[in-house]
């Protein structure tokens, strides 16, 4: 069920992430997928043996990816002319997915190391907003 939960916010909530984007900004939509990380963070953190926590953290963390993800694809997009959207989506697609792969393979070896509230002490968070905040592209 926790599993199931934590795809339902990746991939549920995306219409309702690209109505966002489109109407207060991608960066704002991507600051907002940045709390919903940090709620998952401390909670992670403070309730890694309560498994109520552990769901609603998860929850959160598939609902930040989504609102990053989505937002994050706006940005891609609208950084290239039309003619050259579709490769420069469908490569920024690949690295994720590619970068994702790498992170599940690892993440049974992080899991075993630092535990599941060990995983709070994550500071991509941090950057991500600082460089939005600065308003880098």
């Amino acid at each position: 069920m926790t599993i199931s939960l934590h795809v339902a916010g990746m991939y549920a909530f995306s219409p309702v992430f690209g109505f966002l984007a489109d109407r207060v900004g991608a960066r704002w939509t991507i600051l907002l997928g940045q709390a919903l990380f940090v709620g998952s963070l401390l909670l992670s953190a403070l309730g890694s043996g309560n498994p109520d926590s552990v769901t609603i953290s998860l929850v959160l963390l598939g609902l930040g990816w989504s609102a990053s993800t989505v937002a994050g694809s706006a940005l891609v997009s609208a950084a290239a002319p039309p003619a050259h959207q579709p490769r420069l989506q469908g490569v920024s697609d690949t690295v994720m997915n590619l970068t994702g792969a790498a992170g599940g393979a690892a993440a049974g070896l992080i899991l075993a190391g630092v535990g599941f509230g060990g995983l709070s002490a994550s500071l991509l968070v941090l950057v991500v907003v600082i460089v939005l905040l600065q308003g880098r592209r």
